[in-house]
């Protein structure tokens, strides 16, 4: 049977694509800094945070005894946070890029010498990852937007290996990572100091133009699909956000004057 190591597995997109690949005929093993193993028939759990080379190493040397290789590694494993560049604390700003990027690049790192030789590697970024940052979520947006220029990298790589990297570029999800970026948005407004009337407006539009998100499920099965194919395209953008997608097509001088007539307003 396949193989799969998929990071981040206790809730969202994670847990949604490990059910997937557990109930077609793949043997999952999954990722997660929580201690509890999910809720999953046949997933050979690890609570493990990705961040740490020595946790990680120790997986490694583990899975290596065992003889494990594998088909897919899926890179789900991410944090959401609202910040102001110029007030949050560097301890919160730091977090963010050590999981979502450097998290990302010693997953593929460590295990990568347990890759299938014809295996691909998948992932997950963001919509945001192709647009222009917006104010308040531009820590989540540049974390996102260097990791899909690592997996471009990766990709010329190991292309030379013939191995694969698909890059997921999916929507508003409903997830807990999701729903808790409109609780940290609220946040955000009661938290700044420079930025009181235009965070308090963001947390308004944010809300109005979300749009429908799509469910874990939906994309699990997706994303499952387009890594069974044969020759798969290397981006692949998920319900994407028409509002987003028009405003990052416009000159950046005439985004940031839409972006604070909206938000400078009394």
């Amino acid at each position: 049977m396949n193989k799969v190591l998929i990071t981040g597995v206790a809730s969202g997109i994670g847990y949604a694509l490990a059910k997937k690949y557990s109930g077609n005929e793949f043997i999952v093993y999954g990722i997660d800094i929580a201690k509890t193993k999910p809720n999953i028939d046949n997933l050979n759990y690890y609570s493990c945070d990705i961040t740490s080379e020595e946790e990680l190493t120790n997986l490694y040397n583990k899975l290596n005894n065992e003889h494990i290789i594998f088909d897919l590694i899926i890179n789900v494993a991410g944090i959401h946070k609202m910040a102001s560049l110029v007030e949050t604390e560097y301890k919160k700003l730091k977090s963010v890029i050590d999981v979502n990027l450097l998290g990302t690049m010693l997953v593929n790192k460590t295990f990568h010498p347990l890759l299938n030789k014809n295996g691909r590697i998948v992932i997950i970024t963001s919509e945001v990852a192709s647009f222009d940052p917006l104010p308040f979520n531009s820590l989540y947006s540049i974390s996102k937007i260097a990791l899909d220029a690592y997996a471009q990298g990766l990709r010329q790589e190991l292309n030379l290996l013939n191995q694969k990297v698909i890059t997921i570029r999916p929507g508003a999800v409903e997830t807990p990572l999701s729903n808790g970026s409109s609780i940290d948005t609220k946040n955000l407004a009661d938290d700044t100091v420079l930025y009181k009337n235009e965070a308090k407006h963001f947390v308004s539009i944010v809300e109005r133009f979300t749009g429908k998100k799509i469910t874990p499920d939906n994309l699990a099965k997706r994303i499952y699909k387009i890594t069974l194919k044969k020759r798969p395209k290397y981006i692949y953008k998920i319900h994407q956000n028409l509002g987003l997608f028009l405003l990052s097509i416009l000159p950046k001088r005439l985004q940031c004057f839409i972006v604070k007539l909206l938000l400078n307003r009394k």
